[in-house]
């Protein structure tokens, strides 16, 4: 039987807060001990940097992690999602990919210090893309500067994921 971690956000924590922190999801690897992981996700995302140390803490599990779009993989919430050694995506669900953001202010300097490191920041999670899907990287910065959304289908065809989980709903009529 699996470990299941759960990364659904709620009114006040997205990737990189409360329960969906690097630092929660590092203590709930430590207590599944280094059995099988299944992690859930619906996000629309958070930090780039806590998504980051989530796939590194997957990637460097002993344990198999499977991570598993059950809603929405956004923004950050995607790049948790390609930590998965299997990444399997509900047929409704949504993976979304696009550029890194900052809130910012300041002079001029400062803001062209932020754009350099914004720049940095898509290179990172451009590979952590290329990785996964084996696309190139014109390809997937061309995707990441549009904004992309996919369907499972398209996540699949493209290589974000592994699997579609089809959900078969069983009838049955109860005048029988």
């Amino acid at each position: 039987m699996s470990y299941k971690i759960y990364l659904y956000d709620t009114e006040t924590d997205c990737i990189g807060s409360g329960n969906l922190s690097s630092v929660y999801i590092q203590t709930q690897l430590e207590a599944a001990a280094g059995d099988d992981v299944e992690v859930h996700i619906s996000s629309v995302g958070g930090s780039a940097f806590d998504a980051i140390a989530i796939y590194d803490l997957f990637k460097k599990y002993p344990g198999k992690v499977t991570t598993y779009i059950d809603a929405l993989a956004a923004s950050a919430a995607s790049v948790v999602a390609m930590g998965g050694r299997k990444v399997i995506m509900s047929k409704y669900a949504l993976l979304m990919i696009h550029k890194p953001m900052v809130g910012t202010g300041g002079n001029a300097d400062e803001l062209l210090k932020d754009v350099q490191m914004l720049n940095v920041v898509q290179e990172r999670l451009a590979q952590i893309y290329m990785d996964k899907s084996g696309l190139d990287g014109i390809t997937v910065n061309s995707m990441i500067n549009s904004v992309t959304w996919m369907t499972a289908d398209q996540a699949l065809d493209l290589g974000f994921i592994d699997q579609i989980e089809d959900y078969q709903t069983e009838i049955t009529n109860s005048a029988y």
